[in-house]
């Protein structure tokens, strides 16, 4: 049996759960806080699919997102168009007072090197502080954070 080696990287954000995980649920919202990742916007495709240009992974995927937003479980796919999809990216929002963790999970898969491996977590990192400002920084409007 194999096993990869995993991360979790975490944020505490001060907004509702709720808020959260359907922002986190919708992946067109995902390139306006994850800019390191995404090079451009998500768009709907066929099948309740999507599409973004994701250079890390070659140019244009496929991407997916299953979703509990009640329970906060979302798990993320992603593949190469034309390509089948791989494991899911587990994430889980755990209530934490007013406000929600945010643990985000990634494996490193064989061939990453410790160089690559490092950065994207640093990478992650930062995205997720941009999810934090996000979310924080809207307050008092009449609905979620715009794209």
């Amino acid at each position: 049996m194999t096993t990869l080696q995993t991360h979790t990287v975490t944020v505490t954000i001060d907004a509702p759960l709720a808020q959260v995980a359907a922002d986190l649920a919708d992946p067109t919202t995902h390139p306006s806080w994850a800019t390191e990742f995404y090079a451009g916007p998500v768009r709907p495709a066929a099948g309740g699919d999507f599409t973004a240009p994701v250079p890390m992974m070659g140019g244009q995927v496929r991407h997916r997102i299953d979703a509990d937003i009640s329970r906060g479980i979302l798990d993320l796919y992603f593949a190469p168009l034309g390509a089948p999809y791989g494991p899911p990216i587990p994430v889980r929002l755990v209530a934490n007072g007013d406000g929600v963790d945010v643990l985000w999970i990634l494996a490193r898969f064989p061939g990453v090197s410790d160089q690559a491996w490092q950065q994207g977590l640093a990478s992650m990192a930062r995205e997720l502080q941009a999810l934090k400002r996000r979310h924080e920084t809207w307050a008092g409007a009449d609905g979620p954070p715009t794209r």
